[in-house]
């Protein structure tokens, strides 16, 4: 998968989207407030990514049939109060902190640190052999190749094509909880290959192999690549389909993880490896106009499972509706729902790692809670071209960063410029 980030507007503006070209960018920027229960009750965040990519089609260029060039550069700040456990602030400046949740109620927000600029991208995609294998090699993002529920399916007619399945604002959508430490992707992309058989525009065949250090908690968002013994294999395989009189499409793919390397287990112990498998699927359920819009009702699933002691999540489960054009001359709106549910890690120290103690003070219990789930709505409306607000309401009935946590309802107004 190749993802160009924003309109394309900074390098016309810049006069430089020519000759195979393409500068472009984007910019989200939001505030949360957890409006009732969780850790962090009345408190708001704020936080900003900003992403600028360069893209160069190497045979518009110089000739060069079938290449792609392409580099990232990311940008992300967070801001706000934390909390307070005998005297010492936790949670500052991370509103899935404040809400006790682990698997994440606002994806943009991630791993520490809360402030970084780094080289996101740095990679070359070749196609052979009439686009029917594709490798990219270089630094980059797997989420975007594996286990990419939001991926577009797609379609001959541009009209009829699902953009995005959802925008949804979780963590969950993004990377499979099961995953969530181990699977490089936002902010911490990685240096490795991905090869892609893609015998026709129904089925198709991927294998990844990255640097693996992010399971040990290296920050390879931040750092170049690792050779040293510790690495990611990934595989997977789907396929598209039509059904119905309307033709409706959907997609479906199935794929399996394995980690290499000594890990630290979330209660202390030394591991050899982890692995774990998934798989998802998008259906859309009901169009208005055929063929002229894209608008109507769309699904996801989505399934995750492992074993590994590393991952705070064993077992996942999420789905959502979106409904696009919800309101008549408001094509490019879209309303929407999302439900995840996991299944916590039972170690019983596995909750620790999100808290600092003074010595002398322990919580009441280091155990994760049993389960979690998150449950969330939004509306994205269109401002103007290249500029979407997004109110977004998440609850989360129990959250499991400890047990006990009270239910908590968080609001998040986002703002989306593209550029």
């Amino acid at each position: 998968m190749n993802l160009v980030t924003g309109t394309g507007k900074l390098g016309e503006v810049l006069g430089v989207n020519r000759n195979g070209i393409r500068v472009g960018g984007i910019n989200i920027s939001d505030v949360n407030g957890i409006l009732s229960g969780g850790l962090g009750p009345g408190k708001w965040t704020g936080d900003s990514l900003t992403l600028a990519d360069l893209s160069i089609d190497t045979e518009e260029f110089g000739g060069w049939e079938g290449g792609l060039f392409g580099t990232q550069f990311l940008y992300f700040t967070s801001g706000g109060p934390g909390y307070d456990i005998a005297g010492i602030e936790q949670g500052k400046n991370d509103p899935n902190a404040l809400a006790g949740t682990v698997m994440g109620f606002n994806s943009l927000v991630a791993t520490q640190p809360l402030s970084r600029a780094e080289l996101y991208q740095l990679w070359f995609r070749q196609e052979l052999f009439d686009r029917k294998f594709v490798f990219r090699i270089g630094k980059s993002v797997p989420t975007f190749d594996f286990n990419n529920v939001l991926r577009a399916v797609p379609l001959q007619d541009n009209a009829e094509t699902i953009q995005a399945i959802s925008s949804v604002l979780y963590t969950p959508v993004f990377v499979n909880p099961t995953m969530l430490g181990v699977m490089p992707g936002y902010y911490n992309s990685a240096t490795g290959l991905v090869a892609s058989l893609v015998p026709n525009n129904k089925v198709y065949a991927q294998y990844g192999l990255f640097d693996g250090n992010l399971a040990r908690g290296v920050q390879t968002g931040l750092t170049g690549p690792h050779f040293n013994g510790y690495a990611l294999h990934l595989g997977e395989v789907g396929f598209n389909w039509r059904i119905g009189a309307d033709e409706k499409p959907g997609k479906f793919g199935i794929g399996g993880w394995g980690q290499t390397g000594k890990l630290r287990g979330l209660g202390g112990e030394v591991v050899d490896g982890a692995g774990g498998v998934y798989l998802f699927a998008s259906q859309r359920l009901y169009w208005e106009a055929p063929g002229r819009n894209h608008n109507g009702l769309t699904s996801f699933f989505q399934f995750g499972a492992t074993n590994s002691d590393i991952v705070f999540t064993h077992r996942y489960f999420g789905m959502g509706l979106t409904y696009f054009g919800p309101i008549p001359g408001r094509d490019d709106d879209s309303v929407g729902f999302g439900l995840a549910y996991g299944v916590m890690n039972d170690e019983p120290k596995a909750g620790s790692v999100f808290f600092t103690l003074p010595p002398g003070v322990s919580l009441r219990s280091t155990a994760l809670g049993k389960d979690e789930t998150i449950l969330t709505w939004y509306y994205q409306m269109k401002m103007a071209d290249g500029l979407l607000f997004q109110p977004n309401l998440t609850y989360v009935p129990s959250p499991a960063r400890h047990e006990g946590i009270p239910g908590a309802f968080a609001l998040t107004l986002r703002m989306i410029l593209l550029f």
